[in-house]
């Protein structure tokens, strides 16, 4: 064989052999901001999960925030949407609908989430009702056989507890634990719960709670007040310490390996997220040093809440925060959350990246992006 046969023989193997790889494997281009399908208003609090070969979303509808609530507009419910590519969207339905006035859970729908356990879904929301005594978010759910419903409202007569943001975990022993806002003393609080009768098995205890925060006193040692803007009265600050001083929510939790991790979210500097990891479901939880992973900062917020902006100047977001965790198209651990862009400040919009963990366990994340990214998987 002469040496130009020998080359286009070792060529047309390379050739078969690079065929043979490409069909065994895959690609997943996507980028953020993700809109494609959504409602046009936006979408905050996203959750992403697969179920059937099927990608499907929760999140917050419109009205997101209840400075855009009016009596002609009510946030809807629980909306659902579907997709078959994670990149474009197609609205369901609303698989837990805003009842009647005289129900705790007639406004906000605040941060729904849905959690597949013993082959049932749990659709998690947190509304409030003034008008029946209901001030503030407090938290209920819905169960369902299939994750398209039809869901039935479990916590129909009264809230399951006051706070927001709840996430259930089941622990490998079967427990199912609750996890959620309990507000700034308390943090984030977990309690082991009973789904079937909607009440917790354990006195609910503190996971972890906001960072520092300097007040103002007065000659007598009484905290300061101010008026916010909403007309709220609130203590007066003299310093934030950490970039989760203001307020922590958005828990999420999952186990790898022999570790348990609790994801949280704060707005202190823009939105940011970061985690806290624990031997047993039970604690003792520590936050993770080097908060926060993943998420963007703003620059108002930074000027506001004395911080120095360390953000990206090429990134279009403000805000990335609010995550859950899922397992993506290659079969890793990914993220889902919302971002809200700077030319767009009132609608969000779905934000996902992959994330992993290296060889101590920190996780670790590229995120957020938002140019093209290509995923290649087998």
């Amino acid at each position: 064989m002469n040496r130009r046969n020998l080359f286009i023989a070792i060529w047309a193997v390379l050739v078969c052999n690079c065929s043979n790889l490409l069909a065994q494997t895959g690609h997943f281009t996507y980028q953020n901001p993700i809109r494609s399908g959504i409602d046009p208003k936006g979408l905050r609090d996203c959750q992403v999960l697969h179920e059937q070969g099927v990608w499907y979303m929760t999140g917050t509808a419109f009205p997101h925030w209840s400075r855009q609530e009016t009596e002609d507009c009510l946030n809807p419910g629980v909306p659902l949407y579907k997709s078959d590519d994670l990149t474009h969207w197609t609205f369901i339905k609303h698989i837990v609908e805003r009842p009647a006035p005289d129900k705790w859970y007639y406004r906000r729908f605040w941060a729904p989430e849905i959690q597949k356990i013993n082959g049932k879904f749990y659709a998690i929301f947190n509304c409030s009702n003034p008008e029946k005594g209901y001030q503030g978010q407090h938290i209920g759910y819905a169960v369902a056989d299939h994750i398209e419903g039809p869901y039935k409202v479990v916590t129909d007569d009264k809230p399951l507890a006051a706070g927001n943001d709840l996430t259930f975990f089941q622990d490998v022993d079967g427990k199912v634990w609750a996890f959620w806002n309990r507000g700034r003393e308390f943090g984030i609080g977990f309690a082991q719960i009973d789904l079937d009768n909607a009440c917790f098995l354990t006195e609910p205890v503190s996971a972890i709670t906001p960072g520092q925060i300097d007040y103002v006193y007065d000659e007598t040692g009484k905290i300061r007040t101010e008026v916010r803007e909403d007309g709220k009265v609130m203590p007066k600050v003299k310093k934030y310490h950490t970039w989760d001083a203001i307020g922590i929510e958005g828990a999420y939790v999952i186990k790898e390996k022999e570790t348990y991790y609790l994801f949280y979210s704060s707005w202190t500097r823009g939105y940011e997220i970061g985690y806290a990891t624990a031997p047993r479901i039970t604690g003792p939880w520590k936050k993770h040093e080097g908060n926060p992973f993943y998420g963007a900062q703003s620059k108002a917020a930074c000027a506001k809440n004395g911080f120095v902006w360390q953000g990206d100047v090429q990134s279009p977001f403000n805000q990335v925060g609010h995550n859950e965790i899922f397992k993506g198209p290659d079969g890793r651990y990914w993220i889902s959350c919302h971002g809200i862009t700077i030319d767009a400040p009132e609608r969000p919009s779905l934000v996902i990246d992959p994330i992993w963990f290296d060889e101590c366990g920190n996780v670790r994340s590229e995120g957020p992006t938002y140019t093209p990214q290509t995923i290649g998987y087998k």
